[in-house]
């Protein structure tokens, strides 16, 4: 395939993930939902796993988890060309109104990403969103060609030393917490604010005042912080941690909800 800069890439992959409930609403598969999604979640596909190593996610090269799950939704595999058409199909219908990509981190994922946005541009007209790991200017200037409109860089944790302890060097894995930062402002400038996310997930061992002032620190530099409560999966490193409570979540949504509509900074918070 060549892709919209005229460079010659590799192959759109053969086959890709799909979230179930995206499934259902493309006509993959057969099932109830009591919500139809209007996003189709699409995640990489690749015979081995991540070349991060997340506490806390299935996908960690170290992890014994399932190959098909991410977090606790199942991410059945499909040929590519199959779930082309049911995007296309389902886009027209008016049933799906954006696609987003989840990566895996591996050598090859930016050219698979191209290759599977060129394909989906040639038969619809719809907004994509990516998910995936930091990425340099011109890796992300390749995204917003490609018609990538929003962009996702996860953090995760809410601290330096709870980023190097989960996800970082002591987890052995690639990323460190200043990359991951310079990536988020690198893609602010580039994507415009508002348009850049990232994802914060309560109940890895921050403390509540932690978890705000990292809210804020997104909020003040143009990243929207998706708040998430971690699930601890069998098979991974982290599958013995408990969840957060009820009412620590409550509150960080509260406080989530206040500092993302400008109504409240965490200065003015006590804990």
């Amino acid at each position: 395939m060549i892709h919209s800069e005229g460079q010659k890439i590799l192959e759109t992959p053969k086959m890709i993930r799909v979230s179930v409930g995206s499934a259902i609403v493309l006509n993959l598969m057969r099932g109830r939902l009591n919500a139809l999604p209007t996003t189709a979640y699409l995640l990489t596909y690749r015979s081995g796993k991540c070349l991060a190593n997340c506490g806390f996610c299935p996908q960690a090269k170290t992890s014994k988890s399932r190959a098909d799950m991410l977090s606790r939704v199942t991410w059945p595999p499909f040929p590519t060309e199959q779930v082309l058409f049911g995007i296309e199909d389902s886009v027209k219908k008016g049933a799906i109104k954006r696609v987003c990509i989840q990566a895996l981190n591996y050598p090859t994922v930016l050219e698979d990403i191209l290759n599977l946005l060129d394909a989906i541009r040639l038969r619809v007209t719809v907004p994509i969103s990516v998910s995936c790991q930091p990425l340099k200017s011109k890796e992300l200037e390749k995204l917003v060609k490609a018609g990538v409109d929003r962009i996702g860089i996860p953090l995760d944790a809410a601290t330096r030393e709870l980023f190097d302890k989960i996800k970082g060097p002591l987890a052995g894995g690639p990323y460190l917490w200043e990359e991951h930062w310079s990536a988020l402002r690198e893609a602010v400038q580039i994507f415009g604010r508002g348009r850049v996310s990232t994802h914060l997930i309560v109940g890895l061992g921050e403390t509540e005042k932690g978890m705000v002032e990292t809210i804020q620190r997104c909020v003040d530099s143009g990243v929207y912080p998706g708040l998430f409560a971690f699930t601890p999966i069998p098979g991974t490193v982290l599958e013995s941690q408990p969840q957060p409570s009820l009412s620590q979540y409550r509150r960080l949504q509260l406080a989530h909800h206040l500092m993302t509509k400008g109504l409240v900074r965490c200065e003015n918070m006590r804990f």
